[in-house]
């Protein structure tokens, strides 16, 4: 009789345990479904602004969103190739028509970007057009050449990631893997994700009703992000224009960049060098004209790294680049070091990131005897 008692316990306890798993992931599934505030699984957002940005307008950005699916939109719904493009992070992200001057331009800049989305950007461009754009701006952050990073947001997207495979194979002759792009791990389950719907709940909280469901539209607000019709980025207000919250923000910055591994790297990488390089030396064999573009890092920050040499890696890096831009004819425009161009802290949206003006400073910064040219 104690058997039988304890086993339909031990029944009743596994269904009302089985039930509350159930019911949990039912609630996790249905609210990340429903809201999916980064859209990650409703997917129509992108296309939808791509095909708003490429008409000519300025496009709201949805909190969070996937900047890599959207460049896939951007480059599917395109109809022709632009004369220049910009590849990069989002340290790049103002280089457009007003900071460089070139009419014809697109910028794919993406926020903590590594040498893999400059191949994902080209390759997407060769496998649709066929042909690549005639100019390549190269955003060229220290971190690209330094150490390994766990966080791999090229992967995240599989369409993105195999054009980004694709083209590697190609130029280097040999598939990732093998000394060449690091592959990281698959991402979770944005369904049944316990991260994402945290997420969800708290744009819930912040938005109510407005949560479920963000679609494209116009930015009829000047004080709102949103992306711009070539590509480039607008901040908020508050970090768009200069002030004593922002400045004090950027000089709140102390000691060495530690961002994506840069606090213990020495050095550039051979390896990721190479991979670099092959990448340039396939874009000059396409008859592209190709510009480095090195963004600042704030002058209170620049102390740190070149008069205190508390990021070695980030100043060999410089040299490197610049280096190699003289060795193959190629402009380089900028540098790390925000004193270099003129910039003060006020020039800065945060510690890495110059403000539009800033950038149409650090543009103008050409070394020696270079020039941009006009493509014929």
């Amino acid at each position: 009789m104690g058997t039988e008692i304890k086993n339909k316990a031990f029944i009743d306890f596994s269904l009302r345990f089985a039930s509350g798993l159930l019911l949990a992931a039912v609630l996790v599934t249905g609210t990340n479904t429903l809201i999916d505030a980064s859209q990650i699984i409703h997917k129509d957002l992108y296309p939808q602004m791509a095909k708003l940005a490429l008409a000519g307008n300025t496009v709201t950005t949805p909190g969070n969103y996937d900047e890599r699916r959207y460049q896939l939109s951007v480059i599917e719904e395109m109809k022709e190739v632009p004369e220049t493009i910009v590849a990069g992070s989002s340290r790049g992200m103002f280089l457009g028509t007003d900071v460089t001057g070139f009419d014809d331009i697109y910028n794919h800049c993406v926020s903590g970007a590594v040498i893999e989305d400059d191949y994902a950007i080209l390759g997407l461009y060769e496998e649709k057009f066929g042909k690549l754009p005639g100019r390549v701006i190269l955003e060229l952050s220290p971190w690209f050449f330094c150490g390994d990073f766990s966080e791999q947001r090229w992967l995240e997207n599989e369409a993105y990631a195999d054009a980004a495979i694709r083209m590697y194979e190609k130029i280097n002759g040999r598939a990732p893997g093998e000394g060449g792009l690091g592959m990281g791990e698959e991402t979770e389950d944005p369904y049944l994700s316990l991260s994402y719907f945290q997420y969800n709940l708290n744009v819930l909280k912040q938005k109510g009703w407005r949560a479920f469901g963000d679609t494209a539209k116009v930015s009829t607000d000047p004080d709102e992000a949103a992306d711009l019709p070539d590509g480039t980025i607008r901040y908020a207000a508050a970090s768009e224009h200069a002030s004593k919250e922002r400045l004090a923000k950027v000089q709140a910055a102390k000691g060495a960049v530690t961002y994506r591994g840069l606090g213990d790297a020495e050095g550039p990488d051979p390896e990721k060098c190479k991979e670099f390089e092959n990448l340039v030396q396939y874009l000059l064999a396409q008859g592209c004209e190709v510009i480095f573009y090195l963004s600042p890092y704030s002058a209170t920050q620049s102390r740190y790294i070149f008069d205190e040499n508390l990021n070695p890696a980030i100043v060999k890096v410089q040299a490197y680049l610049r280096d190699y831009g003289r060795s193959k004819g190629i402009p380089v425009a900028g540098g790390y070091d925000a004193r270099e161009s003129g910039l003060t802290d006020e020039s800065f949206i945060d510690y890495m990131h110059a403000d539009r003006e800033g950038n149409r400073i650090v543009w103008g910064c050409l070394g020696p005897g270079e020039q941009v040219g006009v493509l014929q």
